[in-house]
């Protein structure tokens, strides 16, 4: 889909005006875009089986683009993330067309009063519109420091000034929890403006066109995260890898009811088994990064594999109904992952009515075992 289709006039495309290239486009005086990474189809190479057997989920995806806006002069969104060109909303820093077709406009007051940035600084927004998912918080919000920090543009307009990420107030814990993880801190909270003024770099993150164009530059955010959230101190990563089982069962929805059952025999296996509830958040980056078989129910804690090391095998769990190009499927392709995948019986539940991919599901022991079996024999080869 072109980044104009469905938008009304008030949105601006500013990638209409920009060639299908890599590099950096003045669209109108003191406005720059620059394209990262552009649109391309990412074919799955990494697929290896599936329970019951099938021949994958998709041949593949379209990725990207990945854009940056630089802007001399324009207005920020503080609590939308969003850049705003004469009160217009860029359709290049927004994730899902939606979202920005019914974004609620300032007024000219209140841009009008929207206090000036100072002309030695640069600010960028951390907000995106969904960030209170924690996939989502991930690859839109925490992805546009990693993304704006690639933008030759904003390197060659940062002498002398400084870059300033500007944080609305976060309504969740594990917001909270990541920021105060950083190594890198020139954080400006601002809860009492909605908007700001003057030099502003911003991004979409890594998932432009609809959520789950996971693009290729996803590879290099790992290295940049180990960067900003750098291990502690007393830990050493394990060599060999960890098998590592993610409960949803705390969850609502895609709980695997007879787990109980299912975990003598990943014990087994060699299976570290761990609910994500019970840990902090340095516990759960540090398992991810840990590990070198991840086998999990489909569900934003997955986000967690792009801590991980090269080559590590994925195994995603869906109930009937509910399989789909989901966006750990995309990440593990873009970082060249195994990927397994496995079906369960479904079970509906009060989520499930809003949609099939909520429903809890039931595995069949003999069968899931031994297909888990399999994909930890290959591993070892």
């Amino acid at each position: 889909m072109s980044p104009s289709d469905t938008l009304p006039a008030d949105v601006l495309s500013l990638s209409n005006s920009a060639r299908n290239k890599v590099g950096v486009f003045e669209v109108q005086k003191g406005v720059f875009l620059e394209v990262l990474e552009t649109q391309k189809f990412k074919t799955h190479r990494h697929f290896r089986a599936s329970l019951p057997e099938s021949k994958g989920i998709e041949p593949g995806f379209d990725s990207g683009p990945v854009y940056v806006v630089y802007a001399e002069d324009t207005h920020v969104d503080i609590q939308a993330g969003l850049t705003l060109i004469d009160g217009n909303p860029v359709r290049e820093t927004a994730v899902v067309p939606k979202l920005v077709t019914t974004y609620q406009r300032a007024s000219a007051e209140d841009l009008a009063a929207a206090p000036l940035i100072d002309d030695g600084r640069i600010v960028l927004p951390l907000a995106s519109q969904r960030m209170g998912n924690y996939c989502r918080w991930w690859l839109d919000s925490v992805a546009k420091m990693f993304v704006c920090g690639r933008s030759t543009v904003l390197r060659d307009n940062l002498r002398g000034s400084n870059l300033d990420v500007v944080i609305p107030e976060l309504g969740t814990q594990f917001q909270k929890q990541v920021v105060d993880l950083f190594t890198w801190q020139p954080f400006v909270a601002d809860h009492s403006n909605r908007f700001l003024r003057g030099r502003s770099v911003n991004s979409s993150g890594l998932t432009f066109g609809g959520g789950q164009r996971i693009a290729g530059l996803v590879r290099e955010m790992a290295s940049f995260l180990d960067n900003l959230i750098i291990p502690p101190e007393h830990r050493t990563r394990d060599r060999s890898g960890e098998l590592l089982y993610v409960s949803r069962n705390e969850s609502s929805m895609r709980r695997i009811l007879n787990e109980n059952d299912l975990l003598p025999g990943l014990r087994d296996m060699g299976f570290r088994i761990i609910s994500p509830g019970k840990l902090s958040l340095t516990e759960q980056i540090e398992a991810f990064r840990n590990a070198r078989i991840v086998l999990a129910a489909h569900g934003a804690g997955l986000t967690n594999i792009i801590f991980c090391r090269p080559n590590t095998t994925l195994i995603e769990i869906f109930p009937e109904g509910g399989v789909h190009g989901s966006a750990f499927l995309r990440i593990a392709s873009q970082l060249n992952f195994n990927y397994y995948y496995a079906v369960g019986q479904k079970v509906e539940n009060r989520q499930s009515k809003k949609n099939p991919n909520n429903s809890d599901l039931i595995l069949d022991k003999s069968s899931f075992l031994s297909f888990v079996r399999r994909a930890v024999d290959a591993d070892l080869k």
